[in-house]
This record gives structure tokens, sequence and C-alpha cells, in this order.
């Protein structure tokens, strides 16, 4: 089945998103570390895909067992025929956190020839505040 992969960094609003798109009610908690494993499901617009939700890590060159864990799945994932898009979930609150880990998911989907759409999450916090994002000036 195709899939699109979800990868952020932690707390980044991957797994709020996924359940959104998906109907499914996967856990969700303010702080790190709580999606510990990949959530599958369909998308509820397009039945034909698979969304996979990643675990957060804040690298591709991973320091602990759990982000060794993540970037295995990730490398797969993105070497599998399925694999046909890459969603790399940033907070918009946070963009200097996200966009490090953001990039190097950028330059491992273009070494593989594959799509990578970067999604700003967390707007709705930014606009309270007043603020926004210069869209045309990060890409």
């Amino acid at each position: 089945m195709p899939s699109v992969l979800l990868v952020g960094t932690p707390n980044s609003g991957k797994t709020a998103l996924f359940n959104r798109l998906t109907g499914l009610n996967q856990r969700v908690a303010n702080y790190p570390g709580i999606t510990v494993d990949l959530s599958i499901g369909r998308l509820a617009k397009l039945p034909e895909l698979d969304l996979v939700d990643f675990p957060g890590t804040y690298s591709l060159r991973p320091i602990s067992e759990e982000e060794r864990v993540a970037v295995r799945h990730f490398d797969t994932s993105l070497a599998d025929p399925d694999m046909e898009h890459v969603l790399c979930v940033v907070d918009a609150t946070r963009l200097e956190k996200s966009l490090f880990f953001c990039l190097q998911v950028v330059d491992a989907c273009q070494r593989q020839g594959r799509p990578v759409t970067v999604v700003a999450n967390m707007g709705d916090i930014l606009k309270r505040h007043g603020l926004s994002i210069d869209a045309e000036g990060l890409s």
C-alpha cells in the first residue's frame, strides 16, 4: 500500500496531525517521547494511502537508542518503493529546533529522489501572539 511518512521533532504535533488526518485516536501529550513506536493509519479522505507516524527525534544522527530505532525505521521506509511522500512537521513556535532536523530530512529525501513537504504546525499559537512565519523567506 502506498504510504506517506510523518516525521518531525518531539512534541511538534505529528500525532495530533496524524489523528486529524486518519480519524484515529493515538495518544497525545505535551511532552517529548510519547510516541515511541510507529503508528499506521489510513487517510480519511484518501483511503488508498497509509499515513505512518514516526517517533520524534532531533537528528538523523542518533545519540540514544530510541533515536537509533526511529532513524532506522526512517531509513528503511525511505528505501521502500511504496513510500510516496514525506511530511516533515515543524513546530512553528520553535523553528530553530525543528528546522535543523527538517533540513536533514530534506537532504536524505533528495538523495533518495523522494518528495518531501515541510508542514508548519502550531500556527494557531503564533497567531494568538500576533506572530507569523515568512514562508517565502523560509523557502
